[in-house]
């Protein structure tokens, strides 16, 4: 029952994260589904992207991809007996859609994972496995808090129900966004006790079951609490 939490796009700096998730798959089978924002029109251009770094390692995999459409366009077809998938991987792109077309999924999602499927989660798809999701938003009452390209179409800070893989909430790009400072605006506006802001090329892995983690890739990990009116921060690794 392991999360395998990116904080940016595929790169070799993630390469053992890779490695693990790829090992963790195996024991299962050889499907590993993929799960990508919009129709196969409009995102079968970015599928090798995600699927290349497992298939690189494991030619015997099947990717089975699972295009992330609007509502109007009809229900979202997910593979065959996802139960007897091997590993199911979410891709990077528009946070908010992303949420928005897995949150009728919750309960399914939450179900492989605990019963062992390995979760893959690339920038989008790691900000919503926490019980709360950050979503968007760099402002935090009319003051800037992040760049606004980290806004994702909102101005405000935007926090929803999220899959509730974890309870920690999550954000990525933490280095080359700057992100640590919207993860404390975070804590002083939203519900959630912990934001975990993880850096480009890294990756926090997470057992679900015993709640360990560990850290892996090129950078770190910043874990942002708060306490009354303190902020702490707590770099993993400490370099």
């Amino acid at each position: 029952m392991t999360l395998y939490l990116i904080g940016g796009g595929p790169s070799q700096a993630v390469a053992p994260v890779l490695d693990d998730f790829v090992a963790a798959a195996r024991d299962r089978g050889n499907r590993v589904a993929i799960a990508l924002l919009g129709s196969a029109e409009e995102a079968a251009g970015f599928l090798d992207a995600y699927a290349d770094p497992i298939t690189s390692r494991w030619p015997e995999a099947l990717i089975e991809p699972i295009w992330l459409t609007d509502a109007d366009e009809g229900p979202i077809a997910w593979p065959a007996d996802p139960e007897n998938l091997a590993g199911l991987v979410v891709a990077g792109g528009w946070t908010p859609g992303y949420l928005e077309a897995l949150a009728g999924w919750r309960e399914m999602i939450s179900t492989l994972v605990r019963r062992g499927v390995p979760y893959l989660g690339w920038s989008a798809g790691a900000m919503i496995v926490g019980r709360h999701a950050i979503v968007g938003g760099w402002q935090h009452g009319g003051r800037r808090v992040a760049p606004e390209i980290a806004g994702e179409g909102s101005t405000e800070l935007d926090i929803r129900e999220g899959l509730s893989l974890i309870g920690p909430s999550i954000e990525t790009h933490a280095d080359s966004q700057l992100l640590v400072v919207r993860a404390m605006a975070v804590l002083d506006t939203g519900p959630m006790r912990t934001v975990v802001a993880i850096d480009e090329d890294t990756a926090l892995v997470v057992d679900v079951a015993s709640g360990r983690t560990k850290v892996m890739g090129a950078g770190r990990v910043a874990w942002v609490t708060r306490e009354g009116d303190t902020f702490g921060v707590r770099y993993e690794p400490l370099r």
